[in-house]
This record gives C-alpha cells, sequence and structure tokens, in this order.
C-alpha cells in the first residue's frame, strides 16, 4: 500500500503492459507462422533435392564425391543426416506450435473452478 496525495492506492494494481507476441499486430503474428511453416517445408524438402541432384550426375550435396556409380558411403552418414533432419523439424514444429499457442491467449477464457467434477452428472 501507498499513501498519495491523502488517499491509500495499491501498487500490486499498477503493471506495465507486457510486449509479447500475443499483443503483438496480427500480421506479425502470420508472418510469424508463414516463416516458420516455410522453413518446415524447405528442411523436408532436403532429402528430395539431394536424390534429385544425384540423379542429375551430381555429387548429392557432397554425399557421393565422385557421383553415383562409384559411391561409397559411411554406414552412419545416412542416419546422421536423417537425424539431423528430424531434429530440426522437430524443433520447427515445436516453435510453430508455440507461436501459435502464444497468440491464442489473449482470446482464451479462464478457467472457473466449479463444485463439480469432469466425473459428476449434473442434470439441472
Amino acid at each position: 500500500m501507498q499513501i498519495e496525495a491523502g488517499r491509500l492506492r495499491d501498487v500490486r494494481s499498477i503493471t506495465a503492459a507486457p510486449t509479447t507476441i500475443a499483443t503483438m499486430h496480427p500480421y506479425v503474428v502470420k508472418a510469424l507462422v508463414f516463416v516458420a511453416v516455410l522453413a518446415i517445408l524447405a528442411v523436408a524438402a532436403v532429402p528430395l533435392l539431394i536424390l534429385l541432384d544425384l540423379s542429375g550426375d551430381g555429387t548429392g550435396w557432397g554425399l557421393c564425391e565422385t557421383g553415383l556409380d562409384s559411391c561409397r558411403v559411411a554406414n552412419f552418414r545416412g542416419p546422421r543426416l536423417a537425424l539431423v533432419l528430424l531434429l530440426v523439424l522437430i524443433g520447427l514444429a515445436a516453435l510453430l506450435r508455440f507461436v501459435v499457442w502464444v497468440a491464442g491467449t489473449p482470446g482464451r477464457r479462464r478457467h472457473q473452478p466449479t463444485r463439480y467434477s469432469h466425473d459428476d452428472i449434473f442434470i439441472p
């Protein structure tokens, strides 16, 4: 409590407006979602691009330096690439989910506790 000009004032009620994704303009949130979806699609397209490069007598982005005819790839090179791509996809999906969740928080209703649980049958 704080006394100000002869009046009591509750200091706890004075808060600054938080600056989060939830308070951003809707177009900014849409742009963040669009960029996250584009990044997911780009990472998902990497194996296809490697195969297209190999089929066109390329090196497969460094997987086969001498081309597909005499390609000797280590046993863990492919699975390691798959694991890295999978982890990046999971991270980008989590980022996308977080942005959508935070953007939806202002419109979300607060849960009011009732005396009934979900198992009780309520017949008015």
